[in-house]
């Protein structure tokens, strides 16, 4: 509800602004549909896997708004659609729908913004998740090529089966940006702190995620392309609880059922490379291939596995 009331005000404010000055905007939007493996079907929301492979047809679809009041004052509001249908493991087909706004003041040198996000998954067509997350950063160019970015979120999951997992978060995170190669590469450095509080202690944890990414812009055959090659590491480990049998009973559902599990305090940690590719075709299409690897540890059997993504889509924007 704070989230809401917090978004309100700044339309209200924008809606007082934007009438009194001649704004500039935009229209941006994209279309997207391929063919994924996945060698280890997973909700990763639970960090549980499902110990089986299939393959998925993937798509997605966005659009983007821009307006510009001023030179300095920036809106951005957004809507983007993802989905899975696999297969075999047909109970795994997700959707994704997610709607952001951002608002922005770029002072020079620095930039003050606030963002929101809102979204809401399903899974095998029942609604899952729904997932705020308001957020508040600054931004500002030291020299040439070095950009730093600083935020403070607050974000709440509520889940549509049960209460336990249920929970409201407080982060922050911060990403520094070199551009190099006439501004056409950029190594990308960032670390993320989260501290989450869920209905059930027995979800409360502390998230350390440390990232790297390397992306690089070129052409091929006169078209232009990325590559981006990234790398994260995670560290989430949950609050020490005991879990008694008449504890159990009310939380071992499709959410909870790693309860069983626990015989001392969980610990799970995460190493994931990823890479993909734009390759433009013309100035509407592109192919992007990606691969992915991820090896998860934990100490409960449910979230120790290993994962190897790879697809490919073909994509148009516009």
């Amino acid at each position: 509800m704070r989230n809401i009331q917090r978004m309100s005000i700044w339309f209200v404010t924008l809606g007082l602004v934007v009438p009194a000055v001649q704004a500039d905007s935009e229209v941006n939007g994209y279309l997207a549909g391929g063919l994924e493996h996945d060698s280890n079907v997973t909700v990763d929301e639970l960090n549980a896997s499902s110990d089986q492979s299939d393959e998925a047809w993937v798509f997605e679809a966005g659009l983007e708004g821009i307006l510009k009041p001023t030179e300095a004052l920036n809106l951005t509001l957004g809507y983007d659609l993802s989905g899975r249908r696999y297969h075999n493991l047909d109970r795994f087909d997700q959707d994704i729908h997610l709607l952001s706004a951002d608002l922005s003041y770029d002072f020079d040198p620095v930039t003050v913004g606030a963002s929101y996000h809102y979204s809401y998954a399903t899974l095998d067509s029942d609604r899952f998740l729904d997932f705020r997350r308001t957020s508040l950063y600054l931004g500002s160019l030291i020299g040439e090529n070095v950009y730093l970015l600083a935020s403070v979120q607050d974000k709440s999951k509520d889940f549509n089966e049960g209460t336990a997992r249920d929970s409201d978060i407080r982060g922050g995170s911060f990403d520094a940006f070199f551009f190099f190669n006439q501004a056409r590469s950029n190594l990308v450095f960032g670390v993320d702190l989260d501290d989450e509080d869920a209905r059930s202690d027995a979800y409360d944890n502390q998230l350390l995620r440390l990232r790297v990414a390397l992306v690089h812009r070129f052409t091929v055959g006169g078209q232009d392309s990325r590559f981006r090659l990234g790398w994260r590491y995670e560290d989430q480990e949950y609050d020490e609880v005991v879990i008694t049998e008449e504890d159990n009973r009310p939380l071992n559902d499709f959410l909870t059922r790693d309860l069983a599990e626990r015989t001392s305090q969980r610990v799970d940690k995460a190493r994931v490379v990823e890479a993909s590719w734009r390759l433009g075709l013309n100035e509407v299409f592109s192919l992007e291939p990606t691969l992915s690897y991820g090896h998860y540890t934990s100490t409960i059997d449910s979230a120790d596995y290993d994962r190897f993504v790879a697809g490919v889509s073909l994509r148009a924007g516009f």
